[in-house]
């Protein structure tokens, strides 16, 4: 996160001479390459620093030890995995009960397995999170777009 707060800080003079449309368009345009980055990586069931998610419990594998479902499949598409503008700037994040269902995994929480079943501490696995090639693009975006300027 550190590399993220020193992006900021660098860039963020070079953004305050832009316009509210521009930084707007230019915000749009980042968030929509970084929601598509998040949706590959998690296909691809990694964390941001690359490692892979802990795998699933066997008890969801099916008779030849293949798993019949990968995780997440569902909540990374643009219907839940949404873009909010706010005041401080542009976001992404999930809606609803998938919102939940995210935060437990995304911080490793305990939550019931269905509505009356036992407590289950799920392993940490990340959702959203920037890496570094995420990072480098950014960067990349906001001068290449100030330059075109």
């Amino acid at each position: 996160m550190a590399n993220f707060d020193e992006l900021t800080e660098y860039l963020g003079t070079l953004l305050a001479q832009l316009s509210e449309a521009e930084r707007r368009t230019l915000e749009m345009s980042i968030v929509r390459k970084l929601r598509a980055s998040q949706r590959i990586r998690i296909t691809k069931q990694q964390n941001p620093d690359g490692s892979q998610y802990v795998p699933r419990k066997t008890v969801l594998r099916d008779k030849k030890n293949k798993i019949k479902n990968k995780m997440f499949n569902v909540i990374k598409n643009a219907k839940y995995m949404r873009i909010d503008r706010t005041a401080q700037g542009t976001a992404i994040g999930f809606a609803g009960r998938v919102a939940f269902i995210a935060r437990v995994h995304q911080y490793g929480l305990k939550d019931k397995i269905s509505r009356f079943g036992p407590n289950v501490q799920y392993s940490r696995r990340e959702l959203l999170g920037f890496t570094d090639e995420d990072i480098n693009m950014i960067e990349n975006d906001i001068l290449n777009y100030i330059s075109s300027k």
